[in-house]
């Protein structure tokens, strides 16, 4: 029996280390797989939170540690404001300015909604306000936004608070459009729907009714038959069943009233809860059943007692509670009257302070940011337009000089055009305007040597020998019979220019006649057209045709395009 007892209590701290150790080994996101999906405050996740936070812990990992805590402040009820603090200790000291931004939201949402302590949750939103400025977590801001408006509605200003949930509800329904992943598609869709709830609400304390009608059947109709958002769904039933008592539809009212209440009620959301039993109780009172009204009218009270809140829409239950006991029952009288002047008292108390706080980190600050962007948009509409006059002065200047430069390549290329034409526009010998005399020369050739030469150079410019790339004045003397300093005396003394001019000339004449008579020449490169007459380089080949013609390559060819009208 002891050898038995020894191996079970053997077997039972092994099994332990072994599933201890599964645990340890189990990665983050399988551990939250097991509650990520769980319902808000549903307190059977802790087991599982608490084991991620452990994980975190002893990881040192600091970024899933921030997520275990907000998890934890999501699902344990009684815990919120504790797991919140250690969300923003650990962003504060290891997170960025984003994570603390939202921490300090997720804090002011707590106040907001299970304590509904506007007071200390707008500090927390001017906070989120401040560090969300400059980041594009666009969510995230447009959830600023929608609590900044939340505060707004309670203090009243409903056409400034409806800006805010109008904006919110335009940015999250075009987001829905987008190829999202399943929990970026949920939150959302939730957002959302919250922005489109207040919405419904506001439009009905402006008595816009019909706009509020639309705007409850779209949300209903976005949550009907969806399990994820049944308490939306049964916001929307509540606006309806609120619009159907003011239609005098008391049946149909009372029916969509009593079957959002349960669900709403689960959530502990006892602001909405008070204001259905308020309509309730109104629903009771038009049909003649007073003492069922006043059960719904005690029920306003008892929230208020516990949690020390009314809405405004609320606070004239009271004056049902008063009149009923009156004559029957003083002590009842007394007591609501007492809480009708508590409640008087906690709808004024908060009003000073949320507006002027309000006013002053944010709507301030807003306007100030806003002059800030106008006075940048002024002065970028400043140095736009003066980049603009700027770029319309160069670009004048740019037309301008194009234009004086269009006119002198016009009346280059006419006065090239026109040599060609005259037959002036070649090689031509000065000898006939030289003078006889031989005295006056520096140099000079016997008659015969001058003739003998004359006629060898017009062979060789007949036979377009100078075609021939690497020709030099050696080169060409050999050919001619002659040597090179009557070579050069004849050219300098018959051509009025050295042997280098000569041959330059003799190119470009020749390819500025092909260019004017044969236009296949037209389309070809520069490289081809320096190829074609025996110039080495595309460089030399052009400077050399305008020093010759006055024109460069590329705006002769170019005119003579157009001349002849080919494109």
């Amino acid at each position: 029996m002891k050898k038995l007892n020894s191996f079970i209590f053997l077997f039972s701290v092994i099994s332990h280390l072994l599933f201890s150790q599964t645990k340890q080994d189990e990665t983050f996101e399988k551990i939250r797989g097991n509650y990520e999906k769980m319902t808000t405050d549903d307190i059977n996740a802790m087991p599982y939170v608490k084991m991620y936070i452990k994980k975190a812990k002893a990881e040192n990992n600091y970024p899933k540690l921030v997520q275990g805590y907000r998890d934890a402040r999501q699902f344990d009820y009684k815990n919120k404001m504790k797991y919140a603090d250690s969300a923003i200790s650990v962003s504060r000291k290891y997170g960025k300015r984003n994570d603390l931004s939202r921490d300090y939201l997720s804090k002011g949402i707590i106040y907001y909604f299970y304590q509904k302590n506007y007071k200390l949750a707008l500090n927390q939103y001017l906070k989120a306000y401040e560090l969300s400025k400059g980041l594009k977590d666009y969510y995230h801001l447009h959830k600023v936004l929608y609590h900044l408006g939340i505060v707004k509605e309670h203090l009243g200003y409903y056409e400034e608070a409806l800006g805010h949930f109008n904006h919110c509800a335009d940015y999250y329904r075009l987001k829905l459009n987008e190829d999202l992943h399943e929990n970026e598609r949920f939150n959302y869709k939730k957002a959302y729907l919250n922005s489109l709830h207040q919405m419904a609400v506001i439009n009905r304390y402006l008595s816009n009714f019909s706009k509020c009608d639309s705007i409850s059947q779209l949300g209903f109709d976005h949550t009907v038959g969806d399990s994820d958002f049944k308490l939306e769904n049964s916001y929307f039933l509540k606006c309806k069943g609120i619009l159907k008592y003011r239609n005098k539809n008391y049946d149909g009212a009372k029916a969509d009233l009593e079957k959002a209440l349960p669900i709403i009620k689960s959530r502990n959301d006892f602001a909405w809860i008070s204001v259905i039993y308020y309509y309730l109780g109104k629903i009771s009172e038009a049909q003649k059943n007073e003492s069922t009204a006043i059960i719904y009218y005690s029920e306003i009270d008892s929230i208020f007692s516990k949690h020390e809140f009314i809405l405004p829409e609320t606070y004239k239950s009271y004056n049902h509670l008063i009149d009923f006991y009156k004559g029957k029952d003083v002590n009842k009288q007394l007591y609501y009257t007492n809480q009708l002047l508590k409640a008087e008292s906690s709808l004024a108390k908060d009003y000073p302070y949320l507006s002027s706080k309000l006013h002053k980190d944010y709507d301030r600050n807003k306007l100030i940011e806003k002059n800030d962007k106008v006075e940048k948009t002024s002065k970028r509409k400043i140095a736009l337009a003066q980049i603009l006059l700027l770029a319309g002065a160069v670009a004048l200047s740019f037309f301008i000089v194009q234009y004086f430069k269009n006119r002198k390549i016009k009346r280059q290329y006419d006065m090239l055009q026109k040599r060609i034409s005259e037959g002036s526009y070649n090689v031509a010998d000065i000898t006939e305007n030289a003078t006889a005399d031989p005295a006056l020369r520096k140099t000079f050739l016997s008659p015969e040597m001058t003739i003998e030469i004359r006629e060898k150079l017009e062979k060789f410019e007949r036979e377009l020998q100078f075609r021939k790339k690497g020709l030099t004045q050696n080169s060409i003397a050999g050919k001619l019979n002659t040597n090179s300093h009557y070579l050069s005396v004849y050219i300098n003394e018959n051509k009025g220019m050295n042997f280098n001019r000569y041959m330059a000339e003799l190119r470009i004449n020749y390819i500025t006649n092909l260019l004017n008579t044969n236009s296949k020449y037209l389309n070809f490169t520069i490289e081809a057209l320096a190829e074609e007459c025996g110039i080495a380089a595309r460089q030399n080949f052009s400077k050399l045709f305008f020093e010759i013609n006055g024109i460069r390559p590329v705006d002769y060819i170019k005119k003579r395009k157009q001349e002849l009208e080919i494109n």
